[in-house]
């Protein structure tokens, strides 16, 4: 063959109809779980570790579902029962955080305080009822003796005791209610914290969806969302309570409270000093439902968050835990973060690996050190504790005659969701109407949510793939190609075929079949098939294996990470849905066609059959990898899937205006849509109308040319 020819084939990558059994089924990688180990390679620039950081928010926004942010209710506090103590007040607070949700909690106020004080935020972490949290006198006694506190009062209350010394220290406390805990009780504790599972017939019904449900979870509800917003209502409240100094704002927690911490002060900038204790690791992320979320830690775990707080102050804890790697394997990676932004000295950790798991005073000691340089409190170190008066869960409970619970129970949950969700889908209907330059429009908002959730960068679309030729042979007077791709930064063979007929057009029409290579072949093979006339008439064809489904025999259902906890942050909190594992891999292969020597004139993606959704989904991302897609299955929705195990399960797919927001990420680039009824595309049409492409947008009844 003339090196002419096999350059052109390379280039592109024709296909036709050959046997395929040199390429194996793509694979599935093994599942990450929350206790495998997320190591941070820190990168040698500040600049580029900001990039990394800005992605590792932009993750956290998405998984806390804050893309957009749901319309929030006015966070005014209703503070109340002051109580005079030794060095210090305390109040009872409650305020809201989605409408009709309440944070509750207590107040410690400095005594004297004249200036503008700083403030501490302090989130519990997994100590049953927090507030009122009572370890016991036996545990009590025992730490005592051991030598992890140093009165009895705090031995009864960890929580207490540290909020107690940041008021003596001077600053303002607001120490509030973990969801389902003290008297947060609208969502159970067990809903929150220990859910397994929930019959199907009570997850969705005509009055709401539940937490956990398909539904939630593909609208990116979650408890751990819940939360994360009841903390940036927290800051809120801190920067407009009278006598609290803005400007320094700290938040401190332990275990799941440290999950909290190193979380908010990720994403609001606002929190000037953290302190996370015992949870920041590179080993398990964090065992409870409240904890994870949907694609949290897929793109990087505990360090890389914590990353994020650079340059501002981080102090953090070991234990022997999980955390007992921390001086070796996280820690010096975190200096290095620091370093580059100047501020090593910003940076602690403070390992006690003699104790278990806690947030004793031994640790607390370290917290009051750096809050101590952080805020410039002039006190001399170490700042020890002194006694103080332990109150009950009577003292302090913020619910009352005057001030009575609201509404709780599944009812409650149902309305909330339905609420929270009616609020999310006004924001985005409204980016729809929003001129392209009067402010953020839809493709602002939905756009990067999409590349995020698929894991596509905008920025990776010039980098090579690199293509491994398994056989190459010449068939009815094309040139078949068969072989296996391999992105940028991804160890993931994906098998491809290429079919490059020998009077090329310029044109390729990369088919997307779940059946893969050999449903495409299969077309090819009958001459009165669309894909073989295309052929015949100059079109290259392109396809690939796309990753299995291996929850089951029938390929119908993707693994789980766990079954004993139905949970979908669980499995997707840490690995991608197969729908966008497979939209990816056609953007794999685009970009190899798009960046070859020789480029195509014409790069056209179809869906076929159940492979529709996945077009739908690649193409929202694609760019200018692709020209245009056709796209079967258009009557789809994400919100209609109803098992967090489905091949087509994909955690926030409805959330961006479901399918049809989606395809409207596709204009003003030609779509055609086979499939749906007419009328429930009012999204798609109004993002072309909008970009004045209503032209290049068709609504086919019959669902390929072919009849597939």
């Amino acid at each position: 063959m003339e090196p002419r020819r096999v350059a052109a084939c390379l280039f592109a990558l024709s296909l036709m109809v050959v046997s395929h059994q040199v390429v194996g089924q793509s694979a599935t990688p093994e599942l990450t779980t929350l206790d495998s180990h997320f190591p941070m390679q820190v990168p040698a620039s500040k600049q580029a570790i900001e990039a990394q950081n800005e992605h590792v928010r932009t993750m956290l926004r998405l998984a806390n579902g804050l893309i957009p942010m749901p319309e929030l209710a006015d966070p005014q506090p209703t503070i109340y029962g002051r109580r005079e103590m030794d060095g210090y007040s305390i109040e009872k607070i409650y305020f809201e955080s989605l409408p009709g949700f309440y944070v509750t909690g207590n107040l410690y106020r400095p005594e004297g305080a004249t200036d503008a004080a700083p403030i501490v935020l302090s989130a519990h972490g997994h100590w049953t009822d927090g507030r009122f949290y009572d370890a016991g006198d036996k545990a009590a006694r025992a730490a005592i003796a051991m030598g992890a506190e140093r009165f009895e009062s705090a031995a009864h209350n960890v929580i207490q005791a540290r909020c107690v010394q940041f008021a003596r220290m001077g600053c303002v406390v607001l120490n509030w209610d973990m969801v389902g805990h003290a008297d947060s009780q609208q969502i159970s504790i067990d809903r929150i914290h220990g859910f397994r599972t929930q019959a199907a017939e009570i997850e969705n019904t005509a009055d709401g969806w539940l937490l956990f449900s398909p539904q939630a979870e593909s609208h990116l509800q979650s408890p751990m969302g819940l939360q994360t917003i009841n903390t940036l209502q927290a800051v809120r409240v801190a920067q407009m309570l009278p006598g609290v100094d803005a400007s320094r704002i700290a938040m401190t927690g332990a275990s799941g409270g440290g999950t909290q911490t190193f979380v908010a002060a990720a994403i609001q900038p606002a929190i000037t000093a953290a302190f996370p204790a015992v949870m920041v690791s590179t080993g398990m992320q964090g065992g409870c439902t409240c904890e994870n979320a949907c694609y949290l830690r897929i793109d990087g775990g505990n360090i890389h968050i914590a990353s994020c707080i650079a340059p501002r102050w981080l102090g953090m804890t070991a234990a022997d835990d999980w955390t007992r790697t921390m001086p070796t394997d996280g820690f010096p990676e975190l200096q290095r973060v620091y370093e580059l932004f100047g501020a090593k000295n910003r940076v602690s950790l403070a390992p006690a690996i003699h104790f278990r798991h806690n947030y004793n005073h031994v640790s607390r000691v370290a917290c009051y050190a750096m809050l101590n340089k952080a805020f410039g409190l002039g006190l001399q170190e170490p700042i020890l504790e002194s006694d103080f008066q332990r109150l009950t869960a009577e003292e302090l409970t913020v619910w009352d005659a005057e001030h009575p619970a609201p509404p709780a129970g599944l009812d409650f949950e149902r309305k909330l969701l339905k609420a929270w969700h009616e609020s999310t889908q006004r924001k985005l209907q409204l980016t729809l109407a929003v001129a392209e330059d009067k402010g953020a429009e839809f493709r602002d908002v939905a756009g990067p949510a999409v590349e995020a959730m698929v894991g596509y960068r905008p920025d990776e679309a010039a980098a090579k793939a690199e293509f491994d030729l398994a056989s190459k042979q010449e068939i009815n007077g094309s040139l078949v190609m068969t072989g296996d791709l391999t992105s940028a930064g991804d160890a993931d063979k994906l098998p491809v075929y290429f079919n490059y007929p020998d009077q090329w057009n310029g044109n390729v029409t990369l088919v997307a079949d779940v059946g893969g290579i050999a449903a495409v072949e299969k077309r090819l093979a009958d001459p009165e098939s669309e894909y073989a006339k295309l052929l015949a008439s100059g079109t290259c064809i392109a396809t690939c294996d796309l990753p299995a489904a291996e929850g089951d025999d029938e390929g119908t259902k993707q693994k789980l990470v766990r079954q004993d906890r139905l949970a979908a942050c669980f499995t997707y909190g840490y690995n991608r849905a197969l729908l966008l594992r497979r939209a990816k891999s056609l953007l794999t292969l685009a970009q190899f066609m798009r960046n070859h020597d020789r480029t195509p004139k014409q790069i056209q993606m179809d869906g076929l059959g159940e492979a529709g959704p996945i077009v739908a989904v690649a193409g929202a991302v694609a760019g200018p990898l692709v020209d245009g897609c056709r796209i079967n299955r258009g009557d789809f929705r994400f919100q209609d899937v109803a098992n967090i195990a489905d091949a087509n399960f994909v955690p926030g797919g409805a959330r961006y205006l479901d399918l049809p927001g989606i395809l409207a990420l596709h204009a003003p680039r030609p779509l055609e849509v086979h499939g749906g009824a007419k009328g429930t595309f009012d999204a798609t049409e109004a993002q072309y109308k909008k970009m004045g492409a209503l032209g290049s947008l068709k609504f086919a009844v019959p669902k390929s040319a072919d009849g597939q």
